[in-house]
């Protein structure tokens, strides 16, 4: 066992004071990954530091004048392209990676800068550290090579009852493994991968059986991250938070396991528009027409509160329109899908019931209207 030495900001109640918890900070730095650990007494580890300088600032952020540990999950860009600056601007006691080189600039500057650093360099081998009375389990890659995804640290934070997982961009390949490992229930889960429908499994959920879960992405992002399969899953194991909705994320841990969640700010509600979302996936190639399996519509919810969709109308661009039927609703930070073929709805999923394609596969556009019939929500492509 390896000893090292050194947040600001509501799920369950008897909520623990700050001096007695674990604090994990998710920042919000776009689409990439940062953590910030802070234990009870002050020592400090930070997982990744995102695309940019975002999470560099600690100091004044959070009042972090010394990194414990710092952990480059794996090489990409999104998670390793702030640590140079946080190695420059921070004095940084450890730091460890997977041992698997990339060709990227990003990565080149950034092990020259970790070389000139006092950093002492360690590898991704299976050990636990002391941080403070908290304590990190490291979960290491498959010794096979794989991609830079499936190469992802994982580690167990543990704080008494209190535990959290963190799996950098893990897919269900690497998930497996860290199964084989044996991996535990926990309290908060990071969502793996920003969200990705192939980065979230039943037997994982199974295993950690998580009261939080939270998303690392950025707002707008061109990768569909989070994808809606991928938040029902989650959805149905516990609370779910997200960057790019809720900011910043803190989480305060207690020894008996009792914890306290904070976040920046709130998912706006000032207007329909902003409440819910649109999006179009065109009649896929390679589908039978027969059921239009490749061809929905997702409708997402984008508060902390459930939107009733009772009456509302999904509508092509020449104006027809289909309509949910009463009861229908979308819950807080989760979706809908609405196939264009036939099926059985079951709340989450619906069915146009059509024989053919609804949706362009050229430019089209798509519009969704309330129950008054006004636009809420657009959809161009």
């Amino acid at each position: 066992m390896l000893a090292l030495a050194a947040l600001a900001a509501a799920c369950t109640p008897a909520a623990p004071q700050h001096e007695e918890a674990l604090q994990l900070t998710f920042l919000d730095v776009g689409q990439g990954d940062a953590i910030l650990i802070r234990s009870p007494e002050g020592k400090t580890a930070l997982v990744d530091a995102g695309p940019g300088g975002v999470a560099a600032p600690l100091h004044w952020r959070y009042g972090v004048d010394t990194i414990d540990l710092a952990v480059a999950t794996h090489p990409h860009a999104d998670h390793i392209g702030g640590l140079a600056e946080v190695l420059r601007t921070q004095h940084v006691r450890y730091y460890m990676d997977n041992g698997a080189p990339h060709t990227t600039s990003t990565y080149g500057y950034l092990m020259a800068v970790v070389q000139r650093s006092d950093a002492v360099y360690l590898q991704a081998t299976a050990r636990t550290f002391d941080l403070g009375s908290a304590r990190i389990t490291v979960l290491p890659p498959p010794d096979a090579a794989g991609s830079h995804n499936n190469r992802s640290i994982g580690l167990l934070v543990e704080y008494g009852e209190f535990r959290a997982l963190l799996t950098g961009d893990s897919e269900s390949e690497e998930l497996e493994h860290f199964l084989t490992l044996g991996v535990p229930r926990v309290t908060v889960l990071k969502a793996a991968h920003h969200g990705s429908r192939d980065a979230v499994t039943p037997a994982w959920l199974a295993a950690t059986q998580p009261e939080v879960v939270v998303i690392p992405v950025g707002r707008g992002n061109s990768y569909g991250h989070p994808h809606p399969w991928a938040l029902r899953y989650y959805g149905t194991a516990g609370a779910v938070y997200r960057t790019d909705l809720h900011g910043d994320v803190t989480i305060l841990g207690a020894a008996d396991g009792t914890f306290e969640v904070t976040a920046r700010y709130v998912p706006a509600a000032d207007t329909a528009v902003e409440r819910v979302a649109l999006r179009i996936v065109p009649f896929s190639p390679g589908h039978g027409p027969e059921l239009l399996d490749g061809e929905y519509a997702v409708i997402k919810n984008n508060t902390a509160g459930t939107v009733d969709l009772g009456g509302w109308g999904v509508c092509d661009s020449s104006g027809t329109c289909w309509v949910f039927p009463e009861g229908a609703a979308v819950a807080a930070l989760d979706s809908v899908i609405v196939y264009s073929g036939s099926g059985r709805a079951d709340g989450r999923a619906f069915f146009m019931g059509s024989s053919h394609p609804v949706w362009g596969d050229g430019r089209d556009f798509a519009r969704l209207r309330d129950d008054i019939w006004e636009v809420v929500a657009e959809y161009s492509y």
